[in-house]
C-alpha cells in the first residue's frame, strides 16, 4: 500500500474555538491506483488532500490525531527538511485554478526548470515534459508567460510540473472545475494516459460524481467530515448503499432519463458548528427514522471491499429501493 490515512482528525480555528472538520477519516491508495474522494463544498475533502504533506497553514488549523503513512513512513512525524524532500518530489499537487498556481512574473520554462533535479540539459527535459502533456506547440516558445495560455493549456502545464519529478502520488484537487466540458474531457484523457504510462497513484478530489466515475478505480464519498461510503467504482454505481450516495447518483443527468424529474437531495450540508446529533445526513435523508438521530453510525461492510455508514441498509435493500432506482 502506497498511502494509508488512519483515523485522521483535523481542527480549524473559528473565532475563539476549534471546529473538527475532518472527523476520523480512513483512506488507502495502492500503487498505480486512482482513488476518488467526492463530496459537497465544505465537507473536508480538500483539507484531507492538503494534510497528506502537512500543507494546512498553522494559523488556519491543525492535525489533532491520526496517521498518514506514505511508503510506510508517518508523514506527521517528519521534520521540515524531510517534508521538503517529499513535497513536489514524491507527492505532487494539481489544483483547480491553474492560473493562481502559476507565477505570473516568470515564464513557463523558468518555472519548470526550478522543478528539475538535474540542471544539465534542462531544455530537452522540459521539451519532453511538454510533449508528454500535449503541449508540443509551445516547446520552442521559451519566453511564454502563463497569461498567454488558455485555461486548459495552463492546467496541462500544471500536470506536467506535477509529474516532472516522477512522483509516486499525485493529488488532483478539482483539476477540471474551471474548464469547459470539451477541455475537461481532454484533461481527463491526459490524466488517464499518464497514469497508465507512468503507473501513477492518484487521489482525485471532486464534487462531480460523473467525472470521478470515469477516472477512479475506487470511490470514497465524504459528508460532514467523514467517509460515509467507500468501495470499488462498479459497486458504488450498481449498488449504492448510503442514502446520500443514492441522492448523488439520482442527480446525475442522462439521455436515458431526460424526461424524468431529478430526485434532488433537499436542504443543505450542515455547518461544522451546527452538526446534528446522530447521523449527520439525517435532516436531509428521505429514508430516515427516529433512531437515525440517536447515534452516528459506524462504517460497516456491505460486501467485499464495500462499506457504508447507515443503519438502514438492510431495510432499504429488502424494500427494493436501491435495486429499482
Amino acid at each position: 500500500m502506497l498511502l494509508q490515512i488512519k483515523n485522521l482528525k483535523i481542527n480549524y480555528k473559528s473565532d475563539s474555538r476549534l471546529l473538527e472538520v475532518v472527523r476520523g477519516v480512513n483512506l488507502d491508495i495502492d500503487k498505480g491506483e486512482c482513488v476518488g474522494l467526492i463530496g459537497e463544498s465544505g465537507c473536508g475533502k480538500t483539507t484531507v488532500g492538503l494534510s497528506i504533506t502537512k500543507l494546512i497553514p498553522e494559523r488556519k488549523g491543525n492535525i489533532s490525531s491520526g496517521e498518514i503513512l506514505f511508503e510506510d513512513k508517518d508523514i506527521l512525524k517528519l521534520n521540515t527538511e524531510e517534508l521538503r524532500n517529499i513535497r513536489g518530489r514524491k507527492i505532487s499537487y494539481v489544483f483547480q485554478e491553474p492560473f493562481s498556481s502559476l507565477n505570473p512574473v516568470f515564464t513557463i520554462y523558468e518555472q519548470m526548470r526550478e522543478l528539475l533535479k538535474e540542471k544539465d540539459n534542462t531544455g530537452s527535459q522540459i521539451a519532453e515534459i511538454l510533449k508528454s502533456v500535449g503541449l508540443e506547440k509551445i516547446i520552442d516558445r521559451k519566453n511564454m508567460y502563463p497569461h498567454e495560455l488558455s485555461g486548459g493549456m495552463q492546467q496541462r502545464v500544471m500536470i506536467g510540473m506535477a509529474i516532472a519529478s516522477r512522483p509516486g502520488l499525485v493529488v488532483l484537487d478539482e483539476p477540471t472545475t474551471a474548464l469547459d466540458v470539451t477541455v475537461q474531457r481532454q484533461i481527463l484523457d491526459l490524466i488517464m494516459e499518464l497514469k497508465n504510462k507512468m503507473n501513477l497513484s492518484i487521489l482525485f478530489i471532486s464534487h462531480d460524481l460523473r467525472i470521478v466515475f470515469n477516472i477512479a478505480d475506487r470511490v470514497n464519498i465524504m459528508y460532514a467530515g467523514k467517509i460515509i461510503e467507500c468501495g470499488p467504482k462498479e459497486r458504488i454505481i450498481s449498488a449504492p448503499s448510503h442514502p446520500y450516495t443514492i441522492g448523488l447518483i439520482d442527480s446525475i443527468p442522462s439521455f436515458e432519463h431526460r424526461k424524468k424529474l431529478f430526485n434532488a437531495i433537499g436542504g443543505r450540508a450542515p455547518l461544522f458548528s451546527e452538526l446534528p446529533n446522530g447521523c449527520k445526513f439525517y435532516p436531509r435523508c428521505r429514508f430516515k427514522i427516529d433512531r437515525c438521530a440517536e447515534k452516528e453510525p459506524e462504517l460497516e461492510d456491505v460486501s467485499s471491499g464495500h462499506a457504508s455508514r447507515c443503519i438502514r441498509i438492510e431495510d432499504i435493500k429488502s424494500n427494493g429501493i436501491i435495486k429499482d432506482r
